[in-house]
């Protein structure tokens, strides 16, 4: 028996129903809410291969797919840069007789689910023909989104994006100020996005909404406010207390108040200041989710801010490391942008699996010995590749930044007379800054790495030592790329950020050492997968 390579093809798409209104006389009050949800639809699956295809449930999948298809997927290896790049491909359906045609032009199917999975058909000597393997025994090669098809005359051409492509295009949305007055804003901001905050940021500016009764908003959910500052000095003006309405009677002269709700977080000055005002605060979601470290402050804004489906996580978002932003909405923030704030320094990516989950992954060598290895008789090529910029020769120095200032003041009349020397000091600069350090790296290379300080969201100094620590253990030693080709059957069910054992005839390789997965290239018509390991 032989083993043909096939793949096969799953396309949802979704068709919108209209909603139809019932009065309803007699059973219901008039003006009563409707119980039928907004948006009405129902999903269907297009299935198409290759080779053509017929599962065990008796499915079709007729022999549509036109060409063959590639797919790249690679790791970002600069440690201030957490992004996945892009994956990029395309498929092609056939479409002489025009069946696509009414699906194109009725159905929802631009950023709609697509998943390729491959496998072998065995072929059976004795009968002559080839057999189809169960849908079980199929391995999943991509799982993402489609683009707006592409239609030709004979033909339609959908471009694959990874579902970590689709945090490009969506704009993080946030609510603006209509200018009608309160908590809507006066005409100074009418127009202008809301600010938000996420966890515990550090002298931030909260937005005047009303410059006649000094109204400042730092949140669109609740919160709480540690510190006032005035130029940044904190003892001038007092705190009054926290009030259900800022509106109701004003602060004392010389105070301010506070108010919090699933609406906003708010702060109102009994005075006029003579000095620029910011703060130091807490923000939680609108829904009261109140999450303060790192993954988990991301995972929630991925799915309250960014609506991406809870389903697309996957892995562990556990932390306890103590962090915060605050976005004051002068700029449209999009998912990707969002990402890398929360990541930037930290030596985590948030890559995307074959079956189109989104889970952090580590950049860091295993602390154990690999269960997969991969031997001289799995690999049919192998080479060299050069390291990202920065990384070779090693950097001797790792600076991690911390206690973020959101807000850099020029010192001199900007500042209060009365600040302090060490308030004056953090508000002139934008981090602080944990440093790993390593003089043998000096001495060995001519011109060693030397990155710049790289901005995390952290709060503390012993959480940005911990990962100056831990990008000084990745990288304090000399590492190396390889491009490893494996024949399909063995690379079945290896992902990015995945831990191997190479045992291979090349400099650094012999007698087995440990190393991460950071790239795959996939092509349709190729029974072989190149994967990029770091050793």
């Amino acid at each position: 028996m032989s083993g043909v390579l096939f793949h096969t093809v799953e396309i949802d798409a979704e068709c919108p129903l209209d909603v139809a209104f019932a009065r309803g006389y007699g059973t219901r009050p008039a003006a009563c809410v409707t119980l039928l949800p907004f948006r009405r639809s129902t999903t269907d699956t297009l299935r198409l291969a290759d080779a053509g295809y017929v599962d065990e449930a008796g499915q079709v999948f007729p022999p549509l797919l036109a060409e063959a298809f590639a797919i790249d997927r690679r790791l970002d290896l600069s440690p201030a840069s957490p992004s996945v790049r892009e994956s990029w491909g395309a498929i092609t359906l056939a479409n002489p007789d025009g069946r696509f045609d009414a699906l194109i032009h009725d159905r929802v199917i631009d950023r709609m689910p697509i998943r390729i999975r491959s496998g072998f058909k065995i072929h059976d000597a004795e009968r002559q023909i080839d057999l189809d393997p169960s849908s079980s025994a199929l391995v999943p090669v991509f799982s993402g989104l489609g683009s707006p098809w592409q239609p030709d005359r004979l033909a339609v051409q959908i471009a694959l994006r990874e579902v970590s492509g689709w945090l490009d295009e969506v704009i993080m949305p946030v609510g603006s100020y209509a200018g009608s007055g309160r908590f809507g804003g006066d005409a100074n901001v009418r127009g202008r996005s809301m600010p938000r905050l996420r966890g515990t940021a550090l002298n931030l500016t909260p937005v005047l909404i009303d410059a006649v009764n000094l109204v400042y908003q730092i949140s669109d959910g609740p919160g709480s406010v540690t510190a006032l500052y005035e130029g940044g000095f904190a003892g001038g003006i007092a705190f009054s207390g926290t009030v259900d309405d800022l509106y109701a009677s004003p602060p004392p002269p010389g105070t301010w108040q506070m108010q919090s709700s699933s609406g906003g977080l708010f702060v109102r000055l009994g005075t006029k200041p003579v000095y620029a005002i910011t703060v130091d605060a807490a923000g939680d979601f609108p829904s009261g989710a109140a999450p303060r470290t790192v993954l988990p402050l991301l995972r929630q804004m991925l799915i309250e801010d960014l609506t991406m489906p809870a389903q697309w996580l996957a892995g562990s978002w556990e932390d306890s490391r103590e962090a915060g932003w605050y976005w004051d909405g002068s700029q449209a923030v999009t998912g990707r942008q969002v990402v890398n704030t929360w990541l930037s320094g930290l030596g985590i990516r948030l890559v995307p699996s074959h079956e189109g989950t989104l889970a952090p992954v580590r950049l860091q060598m295993p602390d154990h010995t690999p269960d997969r290895v991969l031997a001289a008789d799995e690999v049919t090529a192998l080479s060299g590749i050069a390291l990202d910029s920065g990384l070779s020769p090693p950097p001797y120095r790792w600076r991690v930044g911390y206690a973020h200032n959101q807000t850099v003041q020029q010192g001199g009349s900007a500042l209060h007379p009365r600040i302090t020397a060490e308030r004056q000091s953090f508000v002139q600069q934008e981090d602080r800054v944990a440093t790993w350090y390593l003089p043998a790296i000096k001495l060995r290379y001519r011109q060693p790495g030397d990155l710049p300080v790289m901005a995390t969201a952290l709060l503390n100094e012993d959480d940005a030592q911990d990962v100056a620590n831990e990008h000084g253990a990745l990288w304090g030693s000399e590492r190396y790329l390889w491009s490893v080709t494996l024949p399909r059957s063995v690379a079945g069910g290896i992902d990015l950020g995945q831990a191997l054992r190479l045992d291979l005839p090349a400099p650094g390789l012999r007698g087995g050492i440990a190393g991460l997965v950071i790239g795959e290239q996939i092509r349709s018509a190729e029974a072989t997968v190149t994967l990029t390991i770091l050793v």
